[in-house]
């Protein structure tokens, strides 16, 4: 048999049209516009992502932009969805009109594309996309955005859906007994703020399309943090597993735009002495919890940066009689590496969590939804770089927010000491992971070998 010179073997080779097709929510489409940012300026790749119109204006209007190279273009189908700033206020509504409504445009659109789609990369959340793209003929790559910890949660659920075996009340139920060092989690720690699960079981009954239709599975996670999750699913699940996490926007940040001005508050501040906080950009927590939480930030004496999208806080000089600065939106990522951000107050979101992993900085706790409890359980139990706001048998007030911040900055605590050590390690080992020959690298370029070959 001939061989083929390798100028050769290039010149049979196409470029590769991928379709990305994000879930439209903010912690969503973040991982899935990363990954993309990931691929800018690879030659033989190109990229579609399709997103609705008012993503559309709200990715444009980020500050900082997209940055968006030439071969990654932003597409839009119609606002089919109730409004991103909304969608915390009815999730069913939400979830009921991304299940039902998208699929058509979305359809249409890649009909339209000139190059064809080669392959689709969706989030798994989409479930309609098995049959768009069997339709198509179209191979199909699920991005699953939350932890592998999670991930193997869920498919606990789905055996005991499918066993006809799931009770009414979780309470008491089976504990996901899989991470060493972590205290036990119940199915009900995915209690979703209402009194069933109706919405779990409904999406269970097709979540895990991926397992046995996708082409691969890409996470936004890596090995070195979940290993005791990944080998329960790997040793479940029979198709290929990319972790090239964490999904973050660090590929951004050697940039030096012009900087908004609270990063002068920041540069007036000494090392490690602010408190960063922010609770999400999804579900608003009650009046009541964030006034104790403002109360005692402000009674801590301790600096912090506030992110709410409450007006009444939204003032320049900050939270009156604090040491504070409050804004209704920052540059996550580059606070987190800011020198004078000593903490950060998190809802435990999956994006927030792997930001503050790569920044090295210890984090206070307050999970309000979904996998924010389990995530929890990771910073604070597996990698003992966190604390917890309350207890579950605490009320939540300014006098206990004052002395749980007042402690946790103290960084002459020794135990508050040790937790900063582990945060650097975690720093370390998340670097090591998405540099050149780490395992999220590797990862990567291992997908992209098996996708561009199809193109050859």
């Amino acid at each position: 048999m001939d061989s083929i010179h390798p100028t050769e073997a290039a010149a049979a080779c196409r470029t590769c049209h991928i379709a990305a097709i994000p879930y439209p929510g903010r912690g969503h489409m973040n991982p899935m516009m990363n990954l993309c940012r990931l691929l800018d300026g690879r030659d033989n790749i190109t990229v579609t992502v399709i997103v609705t119109d008012e993503w559309l204006n709200l990715l444009s209007s980020e500050t900082p932009p997209p940055h968006l190279k030439s071969n990654v273009q932003l597409r839009s189908i119609p606002n089919v969805l109730p409004s991103e700033r909304s969608r915390g206020d009815n999730y069913t509504e939400f979830m009921n009109a991304v299940f039902t409504k998208m699929s058509e445009p979305v359809g249409r659109l890649l009909d339209g594309l000139d190059p064809p789609a080669d392959v689709v990369v969706a989030d798994a959340l989409l479930l309609w996309v098995v049959d768009l793209c069997k339709q198509r003929n179209l191979p199909v790559v699920a991005l699953w955005t939350e932890s592998a910890s999670v991930l193997w949660a869920l498919n606990t659920f789905e055996r005991l859906h499918a066993a006809d075996q799931l009770p009414a009340d979780f309470s008491g139920h089976k504990a996901l007994a899989y991470l060493p060092n972590v205290s036990t989690t119940r199915l009900a720690n995915f209690q979703m703020g209402a009194t069933d699960f109706d919405i779990l079981r409904s999406f269970v009954r097709k979540y895990y399309w991926f397992r046995t239709t996708a082409h691969s599975l890409i996470m936004s996670s890596f090995d070195e943090i979940e290993s005791s999750a990944m080998d329960e699913i790997r040793s479940e699940f029979s198709l290929p597993i990319y972790q090239v996490g964490p999904l973050i926007p660090h590929m951004l940040l050697p940039a030096s735009p012009s900087l908004p001005d609270y990063f002068s508050w920041l540069d007036s501040r000494p090392k490690s002495s602010v408190l960063y906080v922010s609770l999400g950009s999804f579900l608003p927590i009650s009046a009541s919890q964030m006034d104790e939480i403002v109360a005692g930030l402000a009674g801590s004496g301790i600096p912090f940066l506030l992110v709410s999208r409450d007006s009444k806080l939204c003032r320049p000089d900050g939270v009156e009689g604090s040491a504070g600065l409050v804004v209704p939106w920052c540059d996550q990522l580059r606070v987190l590496r800011h020198p004078s951000v000593g903490g950060f107050l998190t809802h435990c979101g999956w994006n927030s969590t792997l930001e503050a992993l790569y920044a090295g900085v210890p984090m206070i706790a307050f999970p309000l939804f979904w996998d924010q409890e389990p995530n929890s359980k990771l910073v604070v139990e597996e990698w003992g770089i966190g604390r917890r706001l309350k207890d579950k048998d605490e009320n939540l007030t300014s006098e206990l927010t004052a002395s749980k911040v007042k402690r946790f900055m103290d960084l002459d605590d020794e135990e508050s000491k040790c937790m900063r050590d582990r945060s650097e390690k975690m720093k370390e080992i998340c670097w090591e992971a998405l540099n050149a020959g780490g395992s999220s690298s590797q990862n990567l370029q291992g997908f992209l070998d098996q996708i561009t070959n199809k193109c050859c």
